[in-house]
C-alpha cells in the first residue's frame, strides 16, 4: 500500500503554512532594533497555530489510514502478532477494563480465547482520535509503542520544538496567552528552522508506518505469506 495520499496531504498543509510564514517575513523590519508592528506579532503567533494545525492533522490521519489498511486485509484474529493485540483486540479489552469483578474470569477468558480464533476484527480508524487531540512527543511515542513499532526515538531538539508548539498552540486556543504575546518571542527566521523541524520530523514518521505496513509487522511471521496487502 502507498502512503502517497498521506504525504501529498501533509505536504500541501505545511506548504501553506510556508506561504503563510513567507509573507509574515515580507512585513518583518530587517533590522532586529527596530520596533515590529503588533500586526507582524499577532501573525507569528497564528502561524504557529497553524504549525501545530498541520502537524495534529497530518499524524492522525497517518495513524488513521495505517489502521483503515490494516483492516481492509480482513486479517483472522490469530494471525495478529501479539504487540499489536492492544489495537487489535480493543474492544474486549475495553469490556474488560470496565467489568464487574465476578465477570473477570469470563471476560478475561473471551479475550484469550478471541485471539486464537479465525474470526476477522474491525478496527475503527479513530480509536486514537482522543489520545491525539494534543499531539505531545509523549503521546506519539505511546502510540507508536502501541502498534509494536520498536527503537523509534525523537531527539531532544526536536521533542522540544513539538512540545513548545503544542504548548503555545494550547496558550492561543484557550486564552491563556494572546497571539502577540505568542508571535513576539520569535523572528521569522527563527520559526522557519522549526517548520522546517516539524516537517522533517512528520515525513520520517511517514515513512516509518509506511515501512510497517508493507512489511507487515502487524503479523505473526508465519501468516505474512497469507496475505497480499491491498
Amino acid at each position: 500500500m502507498s502512503f502517497t495520499n498521506v504525504r501529498t496531504k501533509a505536504r500541501g498543509r505545511f506548504s501553506e503554512a510556508l506561504t503563510y510564514l513567507n509573507y509574515i517575513a515580507s512585513l518583518e523590519p530587517n533590522n532586529t532594533m527596530d520596533l515590529t508592528s503588533i500586526e507582524v506579532k499577532i501573525m507569528r503567533g497564528l502561524f504557529q497555530v497553524h504549525l501545530y494545525a498541520a502537524l495534529e492533522k497530518t499524524v492522525n490521519e497517518l495513524i488513521e489510514n495505517t489502521l483503515s489498511y490494516i483492516s481492509s486485509n480482513n486479517i483472522k484474529s490469530l494471525h495478529y502478532a501479539n504487540t499489536f493485540r492492544s489495537i487489535s483486540h480493543i474492544n474486549k479489552l475495553k469490556a474488560l477494563r470496565d467489568c464487574k469483578y465476578e465477570n473477570f474470569l469470563s471476560k478475561s477468558a473471551e479475550v484469550f480465547s478471541e485471539m486464537e480464533s479465525e474470526s476477522t476484527l474491525t478496527i475503527s480508524e479513530t480509536i486514537f482520535s482522543s489520545n491525539l487531540q494534543n499531539v505531545w512527543t509523549k503521546t506519539i511515542l505511546e502510540v507508536i509503542n502501541v502498534f509494536g513499532i520498536k527503537n523509534f526515538t525523537i531527539d531532544p531538539i526536536t521533542r522540544t520544538i513539538i512540545d513548545e508548539l503544542v504548548e503555545r498552540r494550547n496558550a492561543v486556543a484557550h486564552g491563556r496567552e494572546s497571539a502577540s504575546v505568542v508571535g513576539e518571542r520569535f523572528r521569522t527566521d527563527v520559526l522557519r528552522g522549526r517548520h522546517a523541524s516539524i516537517v522533517q520530523f512528520s515525513n520520517q514518521l511517514i515513512d516509518v508506518f509506511e515501512l510497517y505496513y508493507n512489511k507487515k509487522l502487524f503479523l505473526k511471521p508465519y501468516a505474512k505469506k497469507h496475505y497480499s496487502l491491498t
